[in-house]
């Protein structure tokens, strides 16, 4: 049953179609006209109803007049004679009833019980604008509801009569129009189940059907003559697809940059190798060293050419059995097989580095790397490719670290060292969620080295089994691991509450600097948007901060630390140069931006008393920062001679331990800023 009413066949839907048009075009219609009688009919009845009200009201408003209810009766008993009135009724203007007639119909019964049925027309009783009262005549709907009825059994009756006439319609047209169809659908899958395209449909109308037919062999004519030559075109396509794959497997094993073996090839080799029994191999791993400054400052074109005149030069360092691997950016690698010596495999690594070193030209440009290399062996600094390849990565890191441009072997004592690395990455992170983080503050003294009216915060690390720690063992750390920004939020919260406390405690400006790192200066400025905040959060005068920086960050004049720098300077933040003297820039930012203080390198101060041409040197950088109206802060102030010559030279400020020695928050409060609220008392 469900089949026979499911429309998966053109025929089904056609007659579908017709049917559901012509009934519900005839439904539409029916009940249009049903709805248009029911409502004049319904009209008429309240027009009539609403005319004979107007006629009658003068009389009985007359008689209420005279208080004549006989009268009033009299006048309202004619109206029962219309079949359809069931009551009528006069009240005063009081709303009593004065008259009231009734039908004798079965209907009045249910007036009060269902109202649904019931028409009331409702007429008031006046007389020169004066209300007397209302007429009330109520109607049954009986009439109507039987016309209702009537049209319904009127559109069941058509309704069947069309469903009828258009079945059999929708019959006649199946046939008639759709014949040309079927036969065409039914040649169509006799010639797929046959797959024989020489069969054709035979011309059976001159309407579409019969284009459609013309159009379906001509079709199968194509299918033919292209089936025909199918058989040569696949021999032909397949030999191309095996060329194909033979280019791809070389694209999926080589560098298309340089034509190297890539990563993938190479860690499969070395896979290869290790499975082979007896094999030994030393592995060689190289990255450029001043690959990035080349390709930043004449493109990546000329990377490109480089990468590829290196890759040339390093199949040159190595036997034709050996193997070079670019493994992507600027790293090599070099698998020796049957190499096990130190000798033999520190002699390739020798030879690569010297020809690494040679000038490199390209397009006339004179181009200079260096290589940065580690080597280890196997089985004996590995057992399977990760530990190999890990291994050599240290190893190549070493050299990086000492220096570039050399060669290291790997060792288990660099392992111990890189696992000490992780170690103290995973406590600094722990340091910073337990907050054992704590800041020191050495005073910076006027010249007569007595009052203290700055001080540098300090970070120390108090580790819960090593004790305090120094800034030196674990800043560099986070520097490279992406730790600096965490440490650096915390200093600069930490030392802006300090400062704030200072200030409360003693009513005073204790300026406090703090020591930033390059990399926590972001382009977009939000770290300066971060130091204005905190500083107005705690309502700190604005020069109370001082931003030390070393020299070689300001190095670039386009350099967006540079413009970060000198918002902070706008704001009203001191900044500070560090280790003045140490770095290799040009003094021009000195002139660019408001300086307002240098600090000489410890290292300058060291030999003063010894050394003239320190004293010289010193002599040089106060002169010329007093010039350019900075003040000048000597650090690592050690002994009362090198005190008494920077005093001498008119050295603004001074710091050292021959004064004072960084120290907790709580003794430097005692030290320096209780005592200055007591003096003042």
């Amino acid at each position: 049953m469900k089949r026979l009413f499911t429309l998966n066949t053109i025929s089904k839907k056609l007659q579908f179609i017709l049917m559901s048009v012509a009934v519900i075009s005839t439904l539409v219609v029916t009940l249009i006209f049903s709805a248009f009688e029911l409502s004049s009919a319904k009209k008429e009845q309240i027009e009539s109803l609403q005319s004979l009200s107007q006629m009658l009201s003068p009389n009985i408003t007359a008689a209420i007049l005279f208080d004549d209810q006989d009268a009033i009766q009299e006048l309202i008993n004619p109206i029962l004679l219309r079949s359809d009135v069931l009551s009528v009724s006069v009240t005063s203007a009081e709303g009593a009833v004065l008259a009231q007639a009734l039908s004798q119909s079965p209907s009045v019964i249910l007036i009060d019980r269902d109202l649904h049925n019931i028409t009331q027309v409702i007429t008031p009783l006046t007389l020169d604008n004066q209300h007397y009262g209302e007429l009330q005549i109520s109607v049954d709907d009986s009439l109507l509801i039987e016309r209702v009825t009537f049209y319904g059994q009127f559109i069941v009756l058509i309704l069947l009569s069309s469903f009828v006439a258009s079945f059999f319609l929708s019959l006649f047209l199946r046939r008639k129009f759709l014949s040309p169809m079927l036969y065409l659908a039914k040649i169509s899958q006799k010639i797929t189940k046959s797959q024989d395209y020489s069969l054709r449909a035979q011309v059976q109308s001159q309407d579409e059907i019969g284009q459609l037919t013309t159009c379906f062999n001509s079709m199968l004519e194509n299918i033919e003559q292209r089936e025909s030559s199918l058989e040569s075109e696949v021999q032909l396509r397949t030999k191309e697809l095996e060329n194909a794959n033979i280019q791809l497997h070389e694209y999926a094993y080589q560098d298309g940059l340089t034509l190297l073996p890539n990563r993938r090839f190479f860690y499969e080799k070395l896979q290869s190798l290790i499975d082979t029994d007896d094999m030994v191999f030393a592995l060689i791993f190289i990255d450029l060293d001043g690959f990035k400054e080349v390709n930043d400052s004449l493109g990546h074109e000329y990377g490109d050419l480089l990468l590829h005149q290196v890759a040339n030069r390093l199949r040159g360092c190595v036997r034709d059995h050996d193997t070079v691997a670019r493994l992507g950016g600027d790293e090599f690698t070099l698998i020796l097989e049957d190499v096990s010596d130190l000798k033999h495999a520190a002699t390739i690594a020798e030879k690569v580095k010297s020809s690494l070193m040679q000038c490199i030209s390209i397009k006339e440009v004179q181009v200079n790397v260096t290589g940065s290399i580690g080597l280890t062996f196997y089985p004996g600094d590995g057992q399977n490719v990760e530990e190999l390849v890990k291994h050599a990565d240290q190893a190549m890191y070493l050299s990086k670290s000492k220096g570039r441009n050399r060669y290291e072997f790997f060792s288990h004592a660099i392992e111990e060292q890189a696992i000490e690395k992780r170690r103290l990455i995973e406590e600094i992170r722990i340091a910073l969620k337990l907050g054992q983080f704590v800041l020191f503050y050495q005073p910076i003294f006027d010249q007569c080295g007595i009052n203290a009216t700055k001080a540098e915060a300090l970070i120390r690390w108090n580790h819960p089994q090593r004790g305090l720690i120094g800034p030196n063992e674990f800043i560099p750390v986070a520097e490279e691991n992406g730790l600096i920004e965490d440490i650096g939020n915390w200093v600069r919260g930490q030392a802006i509450e300090d400062a704030a406390y200072f200030y409360q405690l003693s009513g005073k400006k204790m300026q406090v600097s703090v020591n930033t790192s390059p990399l926590q200066i972001d382009h977009d400025g939000l770290w300066v948007d971060e130091w204005i905040l905190a500083c107005n959060k705690h309502d700190l005068p604005r020069d109370t901060m001082i931003i030390e920086v070393t020299e070689n960050t300001l190095m670039d004049p386009d350099s967006p630390v540079q413009q970060q720098m000198q918002r902070l300077n706008h704001y009203g933040i001191d900044i500070a140069i560090d280790d003045f003297g140490v770095g290799y820039s040009s003094l021009a930012y000195l002139q660019r931006l408001d300086i307002d203080i240098l600090k000489i390198d410890r290292s300058f101060i060291k030999h003063m008393d010894t050394n003239e041409s320190s004293i010289a040197l010193v002599r040089a950088i106060i002169t010329m920062a007093h010039n350019l109206k900075v003040k000048v802060v000597a650090e690592g102030v050690e002994t009362e001679g090198q005190h008494q010559l920077l005093k001498q030279l008119s050295c603004d400020y001074l710091q050292g331990y021959l004064f004072a020695k960084p120290m907790p928050s709580k003794d430097f409060i005692d030290q320096y800023v209780t005592p200055t609220l007591l003096v003042t008392e």
